[in-house]
């Protein structure tokens, strides 16, 4: 479901970084909750919203007009700048399930997990401290990390997210590698600066795949530490501590599925470490020396397109990046 579309915020690596806030009218989310609770109770609702419940009072009061037996649980995502101490309560008596929030970086983006100004340890105190607060009232919540934006350096936000990990394992946290998705101001950064892999598909601008080079980590330093990362926080032995504070069942089986995916990027990480060791051709293509696409991704794109490998050319197989269309953006 929707309740609202775009995001009052201007994160640089997001696509919606420039789309206005703007919530569904009320009486038409207020008829599509009563047509879920009428037709499918019980059934767990996700909010496909980029930023759930800016207008918090106004969202809330439309899910609180359904009688609390027939309120939905639901699945969110939130920035933590809105799931203040005073809000908490009200998630909880409208039944929400599940929440995602953007901690993003150790480094910047304090605003919108709500700590502005707050960076480093004093971050993470802070963060810790609300995290425990959210399971007091939402069962379930998966902190966002984006580890490798230009404010990251050496092994200090690595170390901060182990920590956060280790004393909040009531949380699953979900690593990402910055992407520089067309049309955001980290895209035209990126272009201006000559850093995007020019050789590298569009397919594989997701995580375990880094697509241009980064300030701070020559592309080995960087893999190396994600590795870390993975093996630290998706360990068998964590996944035994999630799975004992999970919240019910249902999470705990989801828990155990979320683990296996994890091992099996943690497996994609430690090959691309491997081979930026051994070939140093993959090498000088993730330092941006060379274009051509190395055949271990090429063999992963043939693979990925199948039978319809052979329909594209060598040039229709590179992609053509966009020219800079955004203005740049103050990370938020």
């Amino acid at each position: 479901m929707l309740s609202s579309l775009g995001c009052p915020y201007a994160c640089d690596f997001c696509s919606d970084w420039n789309n206005p806030y703007v919530t569904v009218p009320a009486e038409r989310l207020a008829e599509d909750l009563r047509f879920v609770a009428r037709r499918y109770p019980g059934v767990w609702v996700a909010y496909h919203d980029p930023n759930f419940a800016v207008s918090f009072d106004t969202t809330l009061g439309v899910i609180e007009r359904l009688p609390e037996k027939h309120r939905n649980p639901y699945f969110m995502e939130s920035s933590l700048s809105i799931l203040k101490s005073s809000r908490l309560k009200r998630l909880k008596a409208t039944n929400c399930f599940f929440l995602a929030t953007g901690v993003e970086s150790w480094a910047n983006y304090s605003e919108k997990a709500g700590v502005p100004g707050q960076v480093g340890r004093q971050k993470l105190d802070r963060l810790v401290t609300h995290f425990k607060e959210i399971r007091e009232h939402v069962p379930n919540a998966q902190p966002n990390f984006i580890f490798g934006t230009d404010a990251d350096a050496g092994d200090e936000p690595v170390e901060l997210t182990e920590e956060f990990m280790r004393r909040a394992p009531q949380t699953w946290p979900l690593l990402s590698i910055p992407i520089p998705f067309g049309m955001t101001p980290l895209y035209d950064r990126q272009r201006a600066e000559q850093r995007l892999l020019r050789g590298m598909p569009f397919s594989f601008y997701h995580t375990p795949y880094l697509a241009m080079t980064l300030k701070h980590y020559s592309p080995l330093d960087y893999y190396d530490r994600m590795v870390r990362l993975y093996a630290s926080g998706y360990a068998w032995r964590s996944m035994r501590d999630r799975v004992a504070t999970a919240s019910s069942n249902n999470m705990r089986i989801l828990n155990v599925l979320r683990t296996f995916g994890a091992q099996a990027i943690l497996r994609r990480l430690r090959g691309i470490s491997a081979q930026l060791r051994a070939d140093k051709t993959f090498r000088a293509f993730h330092e941006g020396a060379a274009v051509r696409l190395p055949d271990f991704y090429r063999q992963q794109y043939v693979a990925r397109l199948g039978r319809y490998a052979g329909l594209l050319s060598e040039a229709e197989m590179t992609p053509e990046p966009e020219l800079p269309t955004s203005s740049a953006a103050t990370p938020a």
